[in-house]
C-alpha cells in the first residue's frame, strides 16, 4: 500500500489555506493567516464614531436653547424644589467642569435610590473591567501575542493562539485571582447596599410615607376580609384598613365618562375654531366693503379685557356679556348642520350633535357612577382578596410585615410593603390565590418558550455575521465576495450587532405584559420581574446563541468532512468570537449612549409635534410628561455586557479594554440624564441593585465553564481541575451570600432602632423606648421560682463520687488562657527581634483598621462593614427634606388605597378663549354637567391655540405616597 508522503492527491491538503473562513463572528476564519478581524472592527468603529460625533455636536448646540429637552428637571413645576437640579452654565464649555464636579450623592437626594445605585453599578462594572485589564493585559495578552498558533490581527491576542497546554496554568492562576476579586466586590457591594437602603428607608423622608407604613396582604381568606377582624389581629397600631371591592362595572362607566368628556372637549374646540374662522372671513369682507368702522369687531361681539378675579364665576362674566342672540353664539357664523357630529353605534349610526349628545351622556353616566359609589361605600359588592393595612409607624408596619399572619399556606401571602397607591396594578389585585398561581405558572412557561424560540432570529444574526462563509456555501450570495473589504466588514460587523440590539429592544415591552398577566401587583415589582426575565433573554440570545451558532456555522463543513476534528475546530474558533462582542459593545456604549444624550424623539416632540398639535390638553401633556426610567429593561443590558467582559477576560482580554471605556462613557451619559432629564417615578427602593449583582455571578460561572471547556479541548487537564475546583468554590460562595443577604433585602432589622437611638441621642419616633427593657426591668420581671430560697444548712457535699475532678474544667480554662497569652507574647517578642514588627503592623493596619481613621479608597473598599456602615451612610441623607405627609389631601384615608375609579373626578374640559365669545357660552353650558374652563388657553388671530400650561385647570400637585 503506497502512502503519498508528499500529500499529492489528498483533498484535505491546503484545506486550511487559500482564503478559507475562520472562527470570528464578524468573519470566522479557519485559516491562520487570512483574518479580517481588524477590518471588521474598523468598519464598525468608523460609522459608530461618526454617528456619535454628530449626536454630540447636536447636543452641544441645542443644550443651551432647548431647556425642555435637555434640562427639564430645572424648569418643570411638577418636580418638588428638592428634586430640581441646579442649572448648569449656558456657555459652550463652561458647563463641563461644574458637571464633572457634581457628586453622585446629588442624584440620591434629587432623584431616587434606584438612580443612584444604577450609577454606582456602572462604576462597579468599570472597576471590574479596569482591574481585569491591569491583571490580564501584562500577562495573558503578552502570552497570547507570543503564541505559536500563527493567528493574526485581533485573533493573535486570543487564547486560540496558544498551543502549549502547560501555559494554561497561568490562565488558571489569573482566573483565580480575577474571579476572586469579582466575588469579593459583589460581597462588599451587597454590604454597602444593605446599609444604604436601611439608612435611606429609615430617614423621615421615607419612613413617614404612607407606603412605608402600609402592608399589602394578598390572598386574604373571606373570614379576614373584615376591617374589624384585621384590627383585632394586628392590634391597636392599625390606623386605616382598605378592603377594596370588585369595581369592574364602575371602572367601565368611569372609562366611558372620561372618553365622552374628551370627545366633548374636542368637539367644543372644533366648534370654536369653525365659528372664529367664519367670523374672520366676514370681518375681512366687511373691512373691504367699509373702509372705516366705528366699532371694533370684538366689541360688537361683546369682547373686552379679561378679569381674573377668583370671586367671579367666569373670568369674563363681568366684562363679556353673552351676545343678545337666540340660541348658540356660534350659530351666527355656522349652521346647525355644520356643527360637530358623530354616529354612535347605540343610536344605530344615526347622526347626532356631538356636543349635545356628550353632555347628556355625561350627565347620565355621572348619575350611574355616583349611585355605584354610594353602594360600594355602604359595603355592597364582592370583596377583593386583598387588604391594605396602614399602621401608625414604620416600625409597626415592619413588625406586621415580618410576622406570619395566617396558619394556612398561601393565605394572606405574599405580602408587600412600600407599594404606593398610584403604582398598583388593580387587575392583579382582583386575582384569587389559585388564579394567581395558574397565571404565574403559565407566564413563566411562556417566557421560557419565548427564550427558546427567540433563538431562531438570534441564530440568524450569528449566521449572517459569517457573510463570506455563507456566500461560498450559497451560490446566490456569491456576489457578496466581490464587494470591497470595507463593505463586507460593515455587513459582518456593524449590521449584525445593530440588528441584535434592535431585536432585543422589543423584549421588555412583551415581558411587562406577561408580568401583568401573571398577577404582579405593582409597577415597581413589574420592573423586578422584567429584570429577571430580560437578563435570561440577554444571556441566552446575545451571548450563548450568537456565539455558538456563528462558530458552529463556520466549522460545519469541516466537521462533516472530518468529525474527529470538531474538538480542535471549536478550540480554535470559540476564542475568535470576541470580535463580534467588541462591535456589540461599541454600538451599545457609543451609539446608544450618544442617542440617549441626543434625545431625538424629544426634540421632534417639543419642536415639531408641539407646534403642529392644536389642543390645550395635548400641549399640556407634551410639556409636563416625562418618560420614566424602566429599570427592568436598563440593568440587564449592562449586566450582560459585564457578563460578556468577564467571560472573555482570559480568552480575549482586549474585550475588557473596550468594555472599560464604553461603560465609563455610559456612566457619564446617564449621570447627566438622571440629574437633568429623566424621571425616576418608578421606585423599587433599590431592589434592582442586589439582583444585578447576583446576575454578575453568571459571568463568573460562564467564564469558568468556558475555560474548563477550552482546557479540555486543549488537553490541559490539570488547569481544568483547578478551574473545576474554583467552580465549586463559586457555587459555595453564591449560596452562602444569598442565605446571608436575602433576609436583609426586604426587611428592616429591629437592631437599627437602638443604633438610631444612640446616634440621635434619644428614642426615635417610630421605634419608642418602651419596646426595649432595661436590665432592671428584666430582673424585676423574673418569676418567683428564679429567686433564691432559704434552706436549712446541712452537711455539704453529700455526693462524693466526683470530688476528685471538682474544679478541673476551671483549671483547664485558666491553663488555656495562660498558654495563649504566653504564646502571643512570645511571637510578638520574636517578631520584634527579627525586625518583623513593621510589616506586621502594616498588615494589621490593612486587616484590622481603626474605625476612627479617615480611610482611603482601597481601605474603604476592603472594609465596607467598618467604613460604609449604617451610621456612616446615614449622613448621606440630608435632614432638610420635606415632610411627605404635608402633601396628602385631607380625605386621603377615604381614597388612598381604593381603586382609582372610586374617587376620580370627571376630566375638566379645557377649551380656548376666543375673540368671538363662543367659549363664554360653551363654558356656561358645559359646567352644568362637567367642569369646564377657558383660562390659560386663547385663540389667536390665525385661529391657532396659544397655551399657558401653568394655568391648566386639571393641574394636580404630586403626592408623596
Amino acid at each position: 500500500m503506497d502512502i503519498p508522503l508528499n500529500g499529492e492527491g489528498d483533498d484535505r491538503v491546503g484545506s486550511a489555506r487559500n482564503n478559507s473562513t475562520g472562527g470570528t463572528i464578524s468573519k470566522i476564519q479557519l485559516s491562520d493567516s487570512d483574518s479580517s478581524s481588524l477590518m471588521s472592527l474598523v468598519s464598525t468603529l468608523i460609522p459608530v464614531l461618526i454617528y456619535t460625533a454628530v449626536c454630540l455636536l447636536i447636543f452641544w448646540a441645542l443644550r443651551r436653547r432647548s431647556l425642555r429637552v435637555y434640562s427639564p428637571r430645572t424648569i418643570l413645576g411638577n418636580f418638588f424644589s428638592h428634586e430640581q437640579s441646579t442649572p448648569l452654565p449656558v456657555g459652550w464649555l463652561d458647563w463641563v467642569k461644574p458637571f464633572w464636579a457634581i457628586p453622585d450623592t446629588e442624584i440620591l437626594n434629587r432623584s431616587s435610590l434606584d438612580a443612584f445605585l444604577f450609577l454606582r453599578y456602572l462604576k462597579v462594572l468599570v472597576l471590574i473591567c479596569l482591574v481585569g485589564c491591569c491583571i490580564t493585559w501584562p500577562t495573558l495578552m503578552v502570552i497570547h501575542a507570543n503564541g505559536t498558533g500563527g493567528l493574526s490581527q485581533l485573533d493573535r491576542i486570543t487564547i486560540g493562539n496558544v498551543e502549549d497546554p502547560h501555559i494554561f496554568f497561568i490562565h488558571a492562576l489569573i482566573a483565580w485571582i480575577f474571579f476572586g476579586f469579582i466575588l469579593f466586590t459583589i460581597y462588599r457591594e451587597c454590604i454597602y447596599y444593605i446599609n444604604l437602603r436601611h439608612a435611606y428607608l429609615l430617614s423621615p423622608y421615607y419612613s413617614k410615607r404612607l407606603s412605608s407604613r402600609t402592608v399589602v396582604f394578598s390572598c386574604v381568606p373571606p373570614k379576614y376580609q373584615d376591617a374589624a377582624r384585621l384590627r383585632k389581629l394586628f392590634g391597636d397600631t392599625v390606623k386605616n384598613v382598605w378592603i377594596p371591592r370588585d369595581t369592574s362595572d364602575l371602572e367601565r362607566l368611569v372609562k366611558e365618562r372620561d372618553e365622552t368628556a374628551l370627545r366633548l372637549e374636542k368637539a367644543e374646540i372644533r366648534l370654536i375654531k369653525m365659528a372664529n374662522r367664519r367670523r374672520n372671513k366676514q370681518l375681512k369682507a366687511l373691512a373691504k366693503a367699509v373702509p372705516e368702522t366705528a366699532q371694533s369687531p370684538r366689541s360688537s361681539a361683546g369682547g373686552s379685557e379679561r378679569s381674573d378675579d377668583p370671586e367671579k364665576g367666569h373670568p369674563l362674566q363681568e366684562s363679556i356679556a353673552l351676545p343678545d342672540v337666540n340660541g348658540s353664539v356660534a350659530a351666527q357664523w355656522i349652521g346647525a348642520s355644520e356643527r360637530p357630529y358623530h354616529r354612535p353605534l347605540a343610536n344605530f349610526f344615526r347622526r347626532v350633535d356631538t356636543i349635545k349628545w356628550t353632555r347628556n351622556r355625561i350627565k347620565a353616566l355621572t348619575h350611574q357612577i355616583n349611585k355605584l359609589r354610594r353602594g360600594f361605600l355602604k359595603g355592597e359588592g364582592r370583596r377583593l382578596p386583598t387588604a391594605f393595612v396602614e399602621f401608625s409607624s414604620q416600625a409597626d408596619a415592619e413588625r406586621a410585615y415580618q410576622t406570619l399572619a395566617h396558619n394556612r399556606p398561601l393565605h394572606m401571602s405574599p405580602r408587600y410593603i412600600g407599594i404606593r397607591p398610584d403604582e398598583i396594578v388593580w387587575s392583579s389585585v382582583r386575582m384569587r390565590w389559585l388564579e394567581r398561581i395558574v397565571r404565574s405558572f403559565m407566564m413563566h412557561a411562556l417566557i421560557t418558550a419565548a427564550i427558546v424560540f427567540w433563538s431562531l432570529p438570534s441564530a440568524l444574526v450569528g449566521i449572517v455575521s459569517n457573510i463570506k462563509f455563507l456566500a461560498k456555501l450559497l451560490p446566490f450570495l456569491a456576489w457578496i465576495t466581490e464587494l470591497p473589504d470595507a463593505v463586507t466588514g460593515i455587513i459582518s460587523g456593524l449590521l449584525p450587532a445593530l440588528a441584535l440590539s434592535l431585536l432585543m429592544a422589543i423584549v421588555p415591552w412583551l415581558l411587562r405584559g406577561c408580568a401583568r398577566l401573571a398577577g404582579v401587583p405593582s409597577l415597581s415589582m413589574i420592573e423586578l420581574f422584567v429584570q429577571h426575565a430580560y437578563f435570561a433573554f440577554q444571556v441566552v440570545q446575545v451571548f450563548l446563541i450568537t456565539t455558538l451558532t456563528s462558530a458552529a456555522s463556520a466549522a460545519l463543513t469541516r466537521v462533516l468532512k472530518d468529525p474527529l476534528s470538531a474538538k480542535d475546530l471549536l478550540a480554535d474558533n470559540l476564542p475568535k468570537s470576541s470580535n463580534f462582542y467588541i462591535s456589540y459593545i461599541l454600538i451599545q456604549c457609543l451609539a446608544v449612549g450618544a442617542a440617549s444624550l441626543l434625545r431625538a424623539f424629544d426634540i421632534f416632540r417639543h419642536h415639531v409635534m408641539a407646534k403642529a398639535f392644536d389642543n390645550p390638553r395635548g400641549l399640556f401633556r407634551i410639556w409636563y410628561r416625562e418618560r420614566p426610567m424602566h429599570w427592568g429593561a436598563i440593568f440587564p443590558v449592562f449586566t450582560n455586557m459585564g457578563v460578556i467582559a468577564i467571560s472573555y477576560c482570559c480568552i480575549a482580554p482586549v474585550v475588557l479594554g473596550f468594555a472599560t471605556v464604553g461603560l465609563y462613557l455610559i456612566y457619564l451619559v446617564y449621570k447627566y440624564n438622571l440629574l437633568y432629564v429623566n424621571d425616576s417615578s418608578i421606585d423599587t427602593r433599590g431592589l434592582v441593585y442586589p439582583r444585578a449583582l447576583m446576575h454578575l455571578l453568571v459571568g463568573v460561572y460562564l467564564a469558568t465553564v468556558c475555560l474548563i471547556g477550552l482546557f479540555a479541548l486543549r488537553s490541559a487537564f490539570l488547569p481544568m481541575v483547578f478551574m473545576i475546583g474554583f467552580l465549586i468554590f463559586t457555587a459555595l460562595v453564591h449560596v452562602s451570600l444569598r442565605e446571608a443577604v436575602s433576609p436583609l433585602l426586604y426587611n428592616i432589622p429591629r437592631a437599627l432602632a437602638l443604633e438610631m437611638e444612640e446616634l440621635d441621642g434619644g428614642p426615635t419616633a417610630d421605634y419608642p423606648q418602651d419596646d426595649f427593657l432595661t436590665d432592671a426591668d428584666i430582673t424585676a420581671s423574673y418569676p418567683d421560682f428564679f429567686d433564691p430560697v432559704d434552706e436549712d444548712e446541712g452537711p455539704a457535699h453529700q455526693v462524693n463520687g466526683s470530688r476528685g475532678v471538682e474544679g478541673a474544667s476551671g483549671l483547664m480554662a485558666s491553663v488555656n488562657d495562660w498558654s495563649t497569652n504566653a504564646l502571643a507574647k512570645k511571637l510578638q517578642t520574636t517578631a520584634e527581634n527579627w525586625g518583623l514588627a513593621g510589616p506586621i503592623s502594616y498588615v494589621s493596619y490593612w486587616m484590622h483598621p481603626d474605625p476612627s481613621v479617615e480611610p482611603g479608597f482601597i481601605l474603604r473598599w476592603l472594609h465596607p462593614g467598618t467604613f460604609d456602615d449604617f451610621s456612616t451612610l446615614r449622613r448621606m441623607i440630608p435632614g432638610n427634606l420635606p415632610d411627605p405627609t404635608e402633601t396628602y389631601p385631607p380625605d386621603y384615608a377615604r381614597r388612598a388605597y381604593w381603586p382609582p375609579e372610586m374617587a376620580s373626578p370627571a376630566p375638566i374640559i379645557w377649551i380656548p378663549r376666543d375673540p368671538a365669545g363662543v367659549s363664554v357660552q360653551e363654558v356656561e353650558h358645559c359646567r352644568k354637567v362637567v367642569g369646564c374652563s377657558d383660562e390659560g388657553a386663547e385663540l389667536n388671530d390665525k385661529c391657532r391655540i396659544e397655551v399657558e400650561v401653568d394655568k391648566a385647570p386639571f393641574w394636580v400637585a404630586r403626592t408623596l405616597y
